[in-house]
């Protein structure tokens, strides 16, 4: 199990939230979504990779839990760095989940970890059009392109490009990341009616 983080710092997270909240409030939101999400996985190895790999070590504070360096050149990069270096290393799958849901219901990580297997992608799409969670069980590289044109096409481009690649896609339950402010507005109700 593996969480894809971001050291929170002012004016490199949340930035679509600003404004309304300053680059300062931003920061320390996401700070609160890492101390909420970033918890060991019942019977997985957990590992947090994390960006920028120069000041990793600031996530000491918020968890416990092994971190490393997000390794490659974008998002896409990285995400295919973590799949390889960790499926080579000899584990049967990898669960890469983002760290902007942090009310993602346990049960669909372990949905994710039960259907991951050789010639599947397991994704879990989120609701502005790009996926809170992929997992893999054999190295993938050609899956993870940046040729995408926007954020609202990324989950539609991934499934294209996994069935071109003669992978099955299985796809969770849609759940909402925090992005923008309705996102945010919309978890504050969700947790309000909890």
């Amino acid at each position: 199990m593996v969480y894809f983080a971001k050291v929170p710092a002012p004016g490199r997270v949340k930035t679509r939230l600003c404004p309304p909240l300053t680059p300062a409030e931003a920061a320390g939101l996401y700070s609160g979504f890492l101390r909420d999400v970033l918890r060991p996985v019942p019977e997985a190895r957990t590992i947090v990779y994390a960006w920028p790999a120069e000041e990793i070590s600031n996530l000491h504070e918020i968890t416990d839990l092994e971190i490393r360096p997000q390794r490659g050149a974008d998002l896409w990069e990285r995400m295919t760095v973590c799949f390889d270096e960790l499926l080579e290393a000899g584990h049967s799958a990898v669960v890469l989940r983002n760290t902007d849901s942090p009310d993602l219901p346990p049960d669909i990580v372990e949905q994710a970890i039960e259907r991951a297997r050789p010639g599947r992608v397991v994704l879990g799409p989120d609701a502005g059009g790009g996926y809170y969670l992929v997992a893999l069980a054999e190295p993938c590289p050609a899956l993870f392109q940046a040729d995408v044109e926007g954020a609202a096409t990324v989950f539609e481009s991934t499934v294209a490009r996994a069935r071109e690649l003669g992978l099955e896609v299985d796809v969770l339950a849609e759940h909402r990341d925090v992005d923008d402010y309705d996102d945010l507005l919309a978890l504050w109700r969700g947790r309000a009616r909890d």
